[in-house]
């Protein structure tokens, strides 16, 4: 592919990702007016499953594809046989246990909900196997344009609607309709590489492709998808199963939370991930270490004290915004910035252990990381809920910094080095806490006003002290011209 259609399809990610997130924010803010804790908590809880179930039924299928550089047709073939026999299996799973599923996280409304509405899993099945295909093929203005109509579609209507009807289910039934608008726009652009697959589907030489492929790589598949399972679980734990032993409204004051920091730091991590995977999947260690080491320095020098800033400032805005409907949610901003302001150090980077071969060694920080995780929400339950989200923040902190170590290590960056990267890259999130708890013996306003006049100043002395590196380092994000294509 055209090295300038590449990049046009990097700057078409990050300038709609952009635009998704101010829009999701948007709508985030009427939702959150119009549905009840309960609602948003219950909403969570089937979107995380749904995915989840959607995620692992590929058997990591997908990642094979896009990391196989030798048998790029067979890898297909077999894709997109799994593809079409998980989303079967995925509706007939969710139609026959939503019973049980309900039971589970205490809620009728849930059994109801995936009992009419399973037939969604197929939806995001299928979608996932035709982003593989976009993907591999490096389309990311493709993708970026589909994920757009998505947001725009689920945003203007949903708000559109639940003006006049307020109810979940309007809700989620929009949502997920704008994820089937995204799944035909793909398979139209995608549409002669699915016709020819589909033909080639029927030949006897090639219906048996699915069970060579899983024979054939079934190390790396097994390890793939078993990391797939601890990473859903682990990443979405207070969700996934304090769900299972709290109220859908303590759920939904934690998605409330999250949604506030978790949108913002999505705007880039979805979009660099996207663009990383593919682009390290065809580059050197010595590229890949430079970077990612290079990003890690633009996280911690303008990326957290970013983040930490707005999430002091939207823990005043909350109140006078929601009129005290959401004050609750508000002691759990700033474990949830800890959660998503560490994920920088490994949700972009994700995909080294897979682009080296490797997933077991993720797939063993996972296995570490979920236990740690559960662990110490479990033992802050026993005081409360709120002890329990920070103590998962603090595990989180812990093993995403040790997911990043672990990366570096796989493409042969001394671990010292790594770990100096690391110590500098927080030390002006640091500075900034100082200042904060200080503000935050101040009047709201003047509270504010310091940490935001703060953290500018912050800013410019940490631009000063890198000597000019911090401006490279964004056009490296935007453009990929020199070190990402």
């Amino acid at each position: 592919m055209n090295k300038n259609v590449v990049i046009s399809g990097i700057r078409w990610t990050f300038i709609t990702s952009v635009l998704r997130r101010v829009l999701t924010l948007i709508l985030f803010f009427f939702i959150a007016k119009w549905l009840t804790k309960e609602d948003l908590g219950l909403f969570r809880e089937y979107s995380i499953i749904l995915a989840f179930v959607s995620a692992i039924s590929l058997l990591s299928l997908d990642f094979h594809y896009i990391v196989e550089q030798q048998r790029k047709i067979t890898g297909l073939i077999a894709l997109w046989q799994i593809t079409l026999i998980a989303a079967i299996l995925g509706f007939i799973i969710l139609s026959l246990g939503a019973g049980l599923i309900g039971n589970i996280y205490h809620s009728n409304t849930l059994v109801k909900l995936f009992r009419y509405t399973a037939v969604f899993v197929i939806v995001e099945t299928l979608r996932s196997g035709v982003r593989a295909i976009a993907t591999k093929q490096l389309r990311f203005k493709a993708l970026a344009i589909a994920e757009t109509l998505n947001v725009v579609f689920y945003s203007v209507v949903s708000m559109a609607v639940l003006y006049f009807y307020r109810s979940l289910w309007v809700f989620l039934i929009v949502f997920y309709l704008g994820n089937l608008i995204e799944l035909v726009y793909l398979w139209h652009m995608n549409r002669k590489v699915i016709a020819g697959i589909s033909r080639k589907m029927f030949d006897q030489s090639k219906s048996r492709l699915l069970c060579l492929t899983l024979t054939a790589h079934r190390s790396f598949l097994a390890q793939a998808t078993l990391v797939s399972v601890f990473n859903q679980v682990s990443s979405n734990a207070p969700i996934l199963i304090l769900g299972m032993m709290v109220n859908p409204v303590l759920i939904g004051l934690y998605f409330f939370a999250s949604q506030l920091i978790g949108v913002p730091v999505g705007m880039f991590t979805n979009a660099i991930h996207q663009v990383f995977f593919p682009v390290f999947a065809g580059k050197q260690d010595s590229d890949i270490s430079n970077m990612s080491s290079r990003f890690i320095r633009l996280v911690g020098y303008v990326g957290m004290p970013l983040l930490l800033a707005f999430s002091f400032v939207i823990m005043y805005a909350v109140g006078w915004l929601f009129n005290g409907k959401w004050d609750d949610a508000i002691p759990l901003i700033m474990p949830v910035f800890l959660i998503f302001g560490t994920s920088l150090y490994c949700t972009p980077l994700g995909g080294i252990p897979f682009v080296k071969r490797k997933p077991g060694w993720e797939l063993v920080w996972n296995m570490c990381s979920l236990g740690i995780k559960v662990a110490a929400m479990l033992v802050g339950l026993r005081v409360s809920f709120e002890m329990a989200v920070w103590l998962f923040a603090i595990a989180s902190v812990v093993t995403n910094i040790a997911f990043y170590l672990m990366s570096m290590v796989l493409v042969q960056q001394k671990p010292a080095k790594t770990m100096l990267q690391v110590l500098y890259s927080l030390i002006p999130s640091g500075c900034l806490a100082i200042l904060i708890i200080f503000a935050e013996r101040l009047q709201s306003w003047m509270a504010v006003t310091i940490v935001v006049l703060g953290s500018g100043v912050l800013l410019l002395i940490v631009n000063y002290v890198s000597k000019g590196l911090l401006a490279p380092d964004i056009k490296m994000l935007l453009h990929f011209e020199r070190d990402g294509i």
